[in-house]
């Protein structure tokens, strides 16, 4: 019997993104900056070739995605359910304005409860079972090797929390500031493996996603 090959996944955030600094940025869709597709670029560069290329819709990780996927001759793979949580009212604000409009909802939010929601925004218990819904059915197809996803620091945490079986409360004690990027090995009938880890910028928010 073949044994099966791994698959490689290397989760990579966007760069520096155009517009106001270390907000909520959820459904907002602005663009990077050059300084921000340069830290992609230079990211996957330095990456093992490979096979697949997959990116959240949103322009900060879909435009410079696409970008490297036509460098390689790959297809793009547009991911919509690994896009970023939704923050609703708080799309754009600071920590500090989110406290002053709406403090009991951002204490909840801040406690990790899965009904907790910025107002009208997505709740973390549904934000998580999206972004796992949708990584299975990526990896679903069974093909082993590399591939590469550039997405988002809320994304990308609840994926760190699943492959590591951490709980929820962990997950902005990770710093994934802009173009940070890990890589996990995954095989059937085996735990994920986290193989690297490795934040790329000198400041992060861990609300700026």
């Amino acid at each position: 019997m073949a044994i099966p090959e791994p698959t490689l996944v290397t989760l990579l955030r966007h760069g520096e993104v155009a517009g106001r600094p270390h907000v909520f940025r959820g459904a907002s869709d602005e663009p990077l900056t050059g300084r921000g597709q340069g830290q992609v670029l230079a990211v996957l560069a330095g990456l093992p070739e490979f096979k697949r290329i997959a990116a959240s819709p949103l322009r900060r990780c879909r435009d410079v995605a696409a970008a490297a996927a036509a460098a390689r001759g790959l297809p793009l793979e547009v991911l919509p359910g690994l896009a970023e949580m939704r923050f609703g009212a708080w799309e754009g604000c600071t920590v500090e304005e989110a406290a002053a409009s709406h403090p009991e909802a951002l204490a909840a939010f801040r406690g990790h409860a899965d009904g907790a929601a910025a107002p009208g925004g997505e709740t973390l218990g549904a934000f998580r079972q999206r972004v796992l819904a949708a990584w299975a059915a990526w990896l679903g197809d069974g093909q082993g090797g590399h591939r590469v996803l550039i997405s988002h620091a809320g994304v990308m945490r609840v994926l760190l929390q699943a492959v590591l079986d951490l709980p929820a409360s962990s997950l902005y004690r990770v710093a994934l500031p802009e173009a940070a990027h890990f890589q996990v090995s995954l095989l059937p009938g085996h735990a994920p493996i986290l193989l690297s880890l490795k934040p790329c910028a000198d400041s992060c928010s861990p609300f700026s996603s």
